[in-house]
């Protein structure tokens, strides 16, 4: 094949590809609800299934569940730090302007930025034990308060009690039954924190090899996972 024609191939997938993004994406048929829009909850991350600190992760499981039998923890693969949450209810169609204001991370045109985690027990009715990381750079929290905002003010997402502070953390563990195991919860914090020196010091380097993108929320409870959102909607369409 000439160059000439190569070229010419080249820039017709593109306009192909652009064309399938404008036109957004297609999603399975049992992913949506009656009105066309996605039924799996959806949100934005810094996923983190293969740094360091999942590998180290994914070493401490069998005695993590040895110790803290009544905890459900988080499998490394969806470990990551929540940008944007949009929940139910997000339009296939919309998804470039939903990637053009909720793939916000941090500024890397510096270099790689290292945030230190300390555990905390997190959540409305506080049964989730996450990591949290600080310092969070003040320009990146408001840039991405600013896009959340944005997205909030276009329909795309509804409010959330969490939009007026970005507080980046991890998840690690969560108590099904937390008014029983509060003390469960707070002495799996202090494990973590004595055992600092095993998953790295807790600290996160963020690089261009964490990037940012939309995920879905596929089962419940231990069967959780989270699927990329392009490779959810790039399944094939079940046959019925």
């Amino acid at each position: 094949m000439s160059l000439v024609r190569a070229a010419a191939a080249a820039l017709m997938a593109l306009a192909c590809a652009n064309a399938a993004l404008a036109a957004g994406l297609t999603c399975p048929a049992d992913g949506l609800d009656k009105k066309g829009l996605g039924a799996p909850l959806l949100f934005s991350a810094l996923p983190l299934g293969k740094t360091p600190f999942a590998r180290r992760w994914t070493k401490a499981q069998k005695e993590l569940a040895r110790e803290f039998p009544g905890l459900r923890f988080e499998k490394p693969e969806n470990l990551h730090v929540t940008l944007v949450f949009v929940g139910a209810g997000w339009d296939p169609k919309k998804t470039e302007l939903l990637e053009t204001y909720g793939l916000d991370g941090p500024d890397l045109s510096s270099g790689t930025v290292t945030l230190k985690g300390h555990p905390e027990i997190f959540g409305p009715k506080k049964n989730v034990a996450v990591l949290e990381l600080t310092p969070v750079p003040k320009e990146w929290e408001a840039r991405l308060m600013k896009d959340r905002q944005t997205l909030t003010d276009r329909g795309l997402r509804k409010r959330d009690v969490f939009d007026d502070v970005f507080r980046a953390h991890v998840t690690l563990a969560s108590a099904p039954k937390p008014d029983e195991q509060r003390a469960e919860l707070e002495r799996f914090g202090k494990w973590m924190t004595d055992r600092a020196a095993r998953f790295g010091g807790l600290n996160f380097a963020f690089d261009r090899s964490i990037e940012p993108a939309f995920f879905v929320v596929l089962g419940k409870d231990e069967a959780t996972r989270f699927v990329p959102l392009h490779e959810y909607c790039s399944l094939p369409v079940p046959t019925k």
